[in-house]
């Protein structure tokens, strides 16, 4: 089980062979995009095993499709519901990295202000390493899942993995690394949105505080913790779906009891962990996204030009990453924003900048072969084109 994988935009457009939902098939009396929607999704969810799925279209501020399919809990049995909280996975990386752009915008970060000017010295490389390069995956940072000092802490082998003890910034620190060239190749790095996450803890004058000043920045959205949030509680525990990993062969690993987990597993989303740091139901992503790229209730437009701007990093790979985002086509239509998938928790959200049209898909299924998240919203995304052309 690998943290917050990135699934790239390429894996969910291409290779799929999927074919454009025909609403002829619906009723005359049925909404042809509704009806369009609800035959991708019963297709969608078959092809990726049929997790327990929230999926939800937004226009312009306005919700105009939601479907949930599949079960919470296998065992016992729950349904999953419009209430039901799912781990976002690196689809938070959007999230944060609009977060870490408006502190810029209030002049509290710069992004090419080394980010030794927040830190000191307690983060190798933190002379040379900038909020910009961060958040385009630059900065060089190795994988500290993969070092031997923190590995341990992590399933499934880890042996000091422990899923009900909170997770600090100082168990991580021992695996940052010295970055690789800074600034001079893209290289998808969850290492480094731990580091923004520390980065923005320490201007915000502690996790806490951070915390409190993310609730107000996703309060201008129209968010509640109800559908997005940052924070682990008791309500949230009770609407949770449980992850279901499928890396291995046979019986699913149910990523919160086989584990021991007596509540959400502490590693799953919250600090410091920003690589993921957000969970929520699907409506609270779009919601956000929406607020985003369509509705500019969170940045600057001039800003969300930057963000979604390629970097020349990403560019020289054949990437559209630009900051904390990167883009999907299909259809002939452009959508903007972030996959994500960890600890049997899928995650595909993007928006059609043009049309004022955001498509959010969460699933509790994961596996080393399969992208349920992005199966299903392909699937979606290419009816819906279908029908409104």
């Amino acid at each position: 089980m690998i943290r917050s994988v990135v699934l790239t935009f390429s894996l969910l457009t291409g290779g799929l062979g999927i074919l454009p939902a025909s609403a002829a098939a619906a009723p005359a009396s049925e909404d042809p995009v509704q009806a369009a929607l609800d035959e991708a999704l019963a297709r969608a969810a078959a092809k990726a095993g049929d997790p327990g799925v929230q999926a939800v279209v937004i226009r312009n501020g306005k919700l105009i499709w939601s479907a949930n399919s599949g079960k919470a809990v296998n065992d016992p049995p729950s349904p999953v519901t419009d209430s039901t909280m799912f781990g976002f996975a690196s689809f938070g990386k959007n999230i944060l990295g609009a977060y870490a752009l408006h502190q810029v915008e209030s002049g509290v970060l710069a992004l090419d202000k080394p980010i030794s000017a927040y830190v000191g010295k307690e983060v190798p490389g933190s002379d040379a390493v900038t909020l910009r390069m961060l958040l385009t995956h630059t900065a060089g940072y190795p994988d500290l899942y993969d070092d031997p000092k923190t590995a341990p802490l992590f399933p499934p082998d880890g042996a000091q993995y422990d899923p009900n003890r909170p997770y600090t910034f100082a168990m991580l620190a021992p695996g940052i690394r010295k970055p690789v060239a800074p600034g001079k190749r893209y290289d998808y790095s969850n290492t480094g949105f731990i580091i923004l996450s520390r980065v923005l803890s320490r201007t915000a004058g502690g996790d806490e505080a951070l915390e409190r000043d993310i609730r107000r920045f996703l309060q201008r959205a129209g968010e509640t913790s109800e559908l997005l949030t940052a924070e682990r509680s008791r309500s949230a525990f009770l609407r949770f779906a449980h992850g279901y990993d499928y890396e291995s062969a046979g019986k699913p690993i149910d990523t919160f009891t086989d584990f021991g987990a007596t509540g959400i597993p502490t590693d799953l989303y919250g600090l410091p962990f920003g690589d993921g740091l957000f969970a929520g139901t699907a409506l609270g992503g779009a919601k956000f996204l929406d607020a985003l790229y369509v509705r500019n209730r969170l940045l600057r437009p001039d800003t969300v030009k930057k963000m979604i701007t390629s970097s020349p990093q990403a560019v020289a790979q054949d990437d559209t990453y630009g900051m904390a985002t990167e883009r999907a086509t299909v259809g002939g239509r452009v959508w903007q924003g972030h996959p994500g998938a960890f600890a049997g928790f899928t995650s595909m959200g993007a928006t059609d900048m043009v049309r004022g049209v955001t498509l959010m898909v969460v699933t509790n299924r994961d596996g080393s072969d399969e992208d349920p998240a992005g199966t299903i919203w392909n699937e979606l995304a290419t009816a819906y084109t279908s029908v409104t052309h």
